[in-house]
C-alpha cells in the first residue's frame, strides 16, 4: 500500500514541477502516446475520488488536468516489482478514466499506466488499440533521478 502511494507522489510531483520542463526526456520514458502530445503546465494533479450518483465509487490514482486545449492526464500506477499489469486491470482503468471524463467534463486526455513489473500481452494489445499510453521506466518513482 505504502509503496503505491509513494509512486503515486512521485509520478504526480513529476508531472507537476518536471515533466513540461524536459519534455523530450519524459516523452522517452512513454509508449503510445498521441503523435501531438507534449507535457504541459497543468493546472492541477491530484490523486481523484469520487462517489458518482447511482454509480460505484471510483478512485483514480492521477488526475492532472490541462489547461483548454491541451491535454489532461488520468493516470494508473502499479508498483508491483514482479506482478504484472493485466488486461481486467486495463478495462477496468478505462471504465474508470470515462467516468472521471464525465464527471469532470474533460475533454482532451491522455490515458497513462505506470508499472513497475511490466504488463501481460494481452494488456498491452489493449493499450495499444484502446490508445492509453504505459511505462515500466522507474525513473518516473525514483528520487535519485529528480531533475
Amino acid at each position: 500500500y505504502y509503496k503505491g502511494m509513494y509512486a503515486e507522489f512521485m509520478i504526480i510531483r513529476r508531472l507537476a514541477y518536471h515533466a513540461y520542463r524536459d519534455n523530450e526526456r519524459y516523452l522517452a520514458m512513454m509508449r503510445n502516446l498521441p503523435e501531438d502530445f507534449r507535457f504541459t503546465e497543468f493546472d492541477s494533479v491530484w490523486s481523484y475520488k469520487s462517489a458518482p450518483v447511482h454509480k460505484r465509487d471510483i478512485q483514480v490514482d492521477i488526475f492532472a488536468r490541462a489547461k483548454p486545449g491541451d491535454y489532461s492526464m488520468i493516470g494508473e500506477v502499479k508498483n508491483r516489482p514482479k506482478v504484472k499489469f493485466t488486461y481486467p486491470e486495463a478495462v477496468e482503468f478505462k471504465e474508470k478514466a470515462g467516468i472521471l471524463m464525465e464527471l469532470e467534463k474533460v475533454d482532451k486526455a491522455v490515458l497513462f499506466v505506470f508499472s513497475k513489473g511490466g504488463f501481460t500481452k494481452e494488456a498491452m494489445d489493449f493499450m495499444e488499440t484502446e490508445k492509453i499510453a504505459y511505462t515500466k521506466d522507474r525513473a518516473w518513482v525514483d528520487e535519485k533521478k529528480t531533475i
